[in-house]
């Protein structure tokens, strides 16, 4: 009797283990597509807003050095010779 009183904790350990293990597992199956889903979502939201950010700082760069500026009618002239 003494040895199965030695075992008890050992086993009831192992237990708790398994049960926790199992609710381990029901709650990454209820909810990791939730959470997958989630994170891609915002993963895909901010990587869009990021390509669309550098395109439009591209666009206004190569806006602003392409071609100079057009509402100067008369440009000056420097007439040294």
């Amino acid at each position: 009797m003494a040895h199965s009183f030695s075992d008890a904790p050992d086993w009831l350990s192992r237990l708790a283990q398994g049960l926790l293990g199992l609710l381990g597992v029901y709650a990454a199956v209820r909810l990791l597509p939730r959470v997958l889903k989630s994170m891609t979502r915002r993963f895909l939201f901010g990587l869009i807003g990021e390509i669309l950010l550098v395109a439009l700082g591209l666009f206004l760069t190569r806006r602003a050095t392409d071609c100079p500026p057009q509402h100067n009618s008369s440009p000056k002239q420097d007439k040294r010779s």
